[in-house]
């Protein structure tokens, strides 16, 4: 468990571990943690970052201008195959891209099959999918471990 403080001396926010009894602020001042201090309590070491600065920006008055300044997080397309693709058409090369798009593939599906990977290498613009994944199996890039599903190595 995880909780955020503040500072009674630079009224600055701090995160820290709820077990602990003291905390040294940045200023240097020791700062007991106590439960009727906290301004924020979370299980999520992740989450906690993000309280701090909150906190921070509402202690000096500033919570529109940090949402205004704070990225917006990038949306995750739904479909895997176009993930796949986005990554391995930044690839060098075209054995790159190949190659690239095998272990995207396993990272997605663990096993993919034929189909999987000439859908992929057609959204690439790669032609002779199958001499492609031959050229991976012969390398000991990918292997099949069941008939007609293949894996990164």
């Amino acid at each position: 468990m995880f909780g955020v403080v503040v500072c009674p001396h630079c009224k600055r926010a701090k995160g820290v571990e709820l077990p602990k009894k003291t905390t040294t602020c940045p200023c240097g001042f020791e700062v007991r943690v106590h439960p009727s201090r906290l301004k924020y309590e979370t299980s999520d070491a992740r989450d906690l970052a993000a309280a701090v600065g909150r906190i921070n920006a509402e202690l000096r008055g500033g919570t529109e201008e940090v949402a205004a300044i704070a990225a917006k997080p990038k949306k995750r397309s739904k479909d895997a195959y176009a993930r796949v693709v986005a990554v391995a058409a930044k690839a060098g090369d075209r054995r790159q891209r190949v190659r690239a798009a095998a272990e995207g593939l396993a990272k997605e599906f663990v096993l993919f099959s034929r189909e999987d990977w000439s859908r992929v290498l057609d959204m690439l613009g790669i032609p002779r999918v199958d001499e492609s994944l031959d050229e991976l199996v012969r390398g000991n890039v990918v292997y099949e471990p069941k008939p007609g599903y293949f894996r990164t190595v």
